[in-house]
């Protein structure tokens, strides 16, 4: 019937928006968990205890994330070693400033009421 929409998510740095996937998004959440410099190996390994995808999938994906300046990566290593090069709240605020300004058309009160919960109205 309909067709199949890809899940994303924007962060944005001062040049450019970066779209990130579900993939890379559910990928990312696992690195900032670990809270540390974190492999290939222990990223699919997690994942794995969730649901069923491939090693090379996860390997794809972080190289992905690599080229797009969201995991830095040392090569120095046998196994490639990732870390975030932003955190978390980072892609939060800048996947909030883009629905703002692109889909809100730079109205926040819709959000905020949003984020307050149902029922919730801004006083003015």
């Amino acid at each position: 019937m309909g067709e199949k929409r890809k899940k994303s998510f924007w962060y944005r740095d001062d040049s450019k928006a970066i779209v990130l996937t579900a993939a890379e998004a559910e990928i990312m959440r696992v690195v900032w968990d670990e809270g540390q410099p974190t492999t290939v190996r222990k990223v699919y390994e997690t994942l794995r205890e969730r649901k069923t995808i491939a090693y090379t999938t996860v390997m794809s994906v972080m190289n992905k994330l690599a080229k797009k300046g969201i995991l830095s990566q040392d090569k120095k290593a046998t196994a490639y070693i990732y870390s975030a090069t932003v955190t978390d709240i980072e892609v939060a605020d800048s996947v909030m400033d883009a629905v703002v300004e692109k889909v809100l058309g730079g109205v926040t009160e819709p959000l905020v009421s949003r984020l307050l919960g149902p029922g919730s109205k801004l006083s003015e």
